[in-house]
């Protein structure tokens, strides 16, 4: 009971009230005003993003198939320069299918692949990885996939579909 004239805070007001005492001088503290907004992400030009589209669907009409399917379209999407790597993956059991965030495709000159050269203007494009055996998904991951935009095309680097 409250002795007359007296407000009763209820405990909902009192931990709203103290959440915004808390984030206000918080926020205020992480923007620096005399520092630029931070850098917008690099353009990528639609024709290049349109062929990566195009290589991305063309692997992924093939997944949930025969393997030996999807290793035929792997054979004509990976860069002519890489295709030889191939030869070292394991035999073909599973197919793959790639989820992409196109939001994220940025530009990645710097990147090279761990043998070759990966040609055309190079992209980093962060992607889910959906693992099938048969028409079964088995296995999911992450990965940043790398393609190299030449000519109107995009190619992938190799990769095994072990």
């Amino acid at each position: 009971m409250t002795a007359a004239g007296e407000r009763r805070l209820r405990p909902r007001a009192v931990l709203a009230g103290l959440i915004v005492a808390t984030l206000i001088p918080v926020a205020a503290c992480t923007v620096d005003p005399t520092q630029p907004a931070s850098p917008s992400p690099a353009v990528v030009p639609a024709d290049d993003e349109r062929a990566i589209s195009r290589t991305i669907d063309r692997f992924n009409d093939a997944a949930a198939g025969p393997a030996a399917d999807q290793e035929a379209v792997l054979m004509e999407l990976v860069d002519p320069a890489l295709v030889g790597d191939l030869d070292r993956c394991p035999p073909v059991t599973a197919t793959l299918r790639f989820e992409p965030i196109y939001p994220a495709l940025r530009p990645a000159p710097d990147w090279t692949p761990t043998s070759g050269l990966l040609g055309g203007t190079v992209y980093a494009l962060p992607t889910l990885i959906r693992i099938y055996t048969g028409d079964r998904i088995t296995g999911t991951d992450l990965t940043t996939l790398h393609l190299g935009v030449t000519g109107g095309e995009a190619y992938l680097t190799s990769l095994c579909l072990g």
